[in-house]
């Protein structure tokens, strides 16, 4: 084992190259490690935002094909709304359902309700608004029969969605269980401006009389198990011709299937329109197979399937750009290094050849010389590598985190257009989306692939010149070096 010995006593003696080498590792192994680490960052980082936002794919009327259709006389007010292909009917939206993509789904629908004891929400509007319009559809969708007090929209889920959109914020109380849902509880979330004018708080019943269609007039006691807030503006242009009973501060919701509870039957529930079916699938990543089993199930000549997993796309998407940087910038730094190592020690063992030379002469195995080289570049590669463990994580994090921030500036806030039925529209305040971190991390995987690779760059970088000059004799070593 003496040549163990004679590899440290060179290293020792040889201070500045030692020194040169080290540096060389340590550079090369802080951006190889910094890479592999962003690597598994951004992987880790793609999985936990498609968990956390989730995929929504949202069925709902095609209002432009609606209206183009009317316009051209294709279509009048008096058609029946649920013989036209491709709308959002229950029947249809059940037959989006049968797939193992699909987690839960959200039946939005709308009626309203009149009550001889409640005050509702109104407000004037000001008699320089403008109240003309053109060019609109009569063609009004949803279950209204006529104008009520209140208006109803309908969740089939713990949380509804213009909750998870924010277009509404719980404020004090709960939202319903899922046996409340499933069971049609009667049970109600109502706004705040319409609970403190009529004194309500949570806990509190309520008695109105719902107009649905199929339903004969009869009193309906809902409980208040939540009181929200709207985040919803509305401009006097759009009060001038919506009915207050459609206005957010008087809209209630409650569970899909108290259309049940109120007595209707299976099949006028599947001739119900939706305002829109919300389907969540269980990863953003099985959109593009749902949208494929889905397809042809339904004429959607009036109807729209809209994959909305553009936030995903827009989160995702720097992340797995990042992932690519990182894995160009590993392999480029890796065969640049590997490159530069080997003419290095090339250049240092054919400044040896004399050492070699009287090595042989003296019977010193070549196995054993090429070793004793491949054991210097190794220590010293251990050496630098080990140091650059804490350096490289570091690098890395800052590398990610100043891409993100290129990839994913702040979006201004927006205002939205949001459809409430019977042709009016309100605009919502859109929230800025929030990047996510990429959490770069000592990994004990990413630890191990990047000492295995870099002490093999390291072995054959110094194997292969130490190999050619070793295959010649001594005499001829000695006498070419001379």
């Amino acid at each position: 084992m003496y040549f163990l010995t004679r590899a440290v006593a060179y290293l020792k003696k040889q201070k500045s190259k030692t020194i040169l080498l080290s540096v060389l590792f340590f550079l090369i192994a802080n951006i190889v490690l910094a890479g592999l680490s962003i690597q598994k960052a951004t992987e880790t980082a793609t999985v936990l935002t498609r968990q956390e936002i989730g995929a929504d794919v949202v069925y709902t009327v095609n209002s432009s094909q609606l209206n183009t259709d009317y316009r051209n006389g294709l279509i009048d007010a008096t058609v029946d709304k649920t013989t036209l292909p491709g709308i959002p009917l229950v029947s249809n939206a059940n037959l989006l359902l049968n797939s193992e993509y699909v987690s839960s789904v959200d039946y939005v629908a709308s009626y309203e309700a009149t009550s001889e004891t409640l005050t509702p929400y109104t407000v004037t509007v000001t008699a320089t608004t403008s109240t003309s319009s053109s060019g609109g559809s009569k063609i009004i969708l949803g279950t209204y029969e006529d104008n009520g007090d209140i208006s109803f929209r309908t969740f089939s889920r713990p949380e509804p969605s213009d909750f998870s959109d924010e277009l509404a914020v719980l404020a004090e109380g709960r939202f319903a269980t899922q046996d409340e849902i499933d069971q049609g509880a009667p049970v109600v979330l109502i706004e705040q401006t319409l609970a403190d004018l009529n004194g309500w708080i949570v806990g509190d019943t309520m008695t109105v009389y719902p107009t649905t269609d199929g339903y004969e007039q009869v009193a309906m006691t809902y409980e208040i198990i939540g009181i929200y807030t709207t985040q919803e503006v509305v401009d006097d242009r759009t009060l001038s011709s919506t009915p207050s009973s459609l206005l957010a501060q008087n809209r209630l919701y409650t569970p899909f299937n108290t259309l049940v509870t109120m007595g209707l039957s299976t099949e006028e529930i599947d001739q119900i329109i939706l305002s829109k079916a919300v389907i969540t699938l269980d990863d953003p990543i099985h959109v593009t197979d749902y949208m494929a089993a889905i397809e042809g199930l339904i004429p959607l000549t009036y109807g729209t399937i809209d994959a909305n997993d553009d936030v995903y796309e827009t989160l995702a998407g720097p992340i797995e750009t990042l992932g690519d940087l990182s894995s160009v910038m590993v392999w480029i730094v890796v065969i640049a290094g590997a490159l530069i190592l080997s003419l290095i020690t090339a250049l240092t063992i054919n400044q040896r050849k004399n050492e070699i030379g009287i090595l042989l002469a003296i019977g010193e195995s070549k196995a054993k010389i090429v070793t004793q080289f491949i054991v210097e570049t190794v220590l010293i590669a251990v050496m630098a590598f080990t140091l650059s463990v804490f350096s490289g994580i570091q690098i890395g994090q800052t590398i990610s985190t100043q891409t993100l921030d290129v990839f994913l500036t702040p979006e201004p806030t927006v205002e939205t257009v949001v459809p409430q039925g019977k042709g009016s529209k309100v605009t919502v305040p859109t929230e800025t989306i929030d990047a996510p971190e990429v959490d770069v991390k000592l990994d004990p995987l990413v630890l191990i692939q990047f000492f295995g690779a870099g002490l093999l760059v390291a072995m054959i970088s110094v194997a292969i010149p130490a190999l050619y000059v070793t295959r010649f004799n001594p005499k001829q070593i000695l006498t070419n070096n001379g």
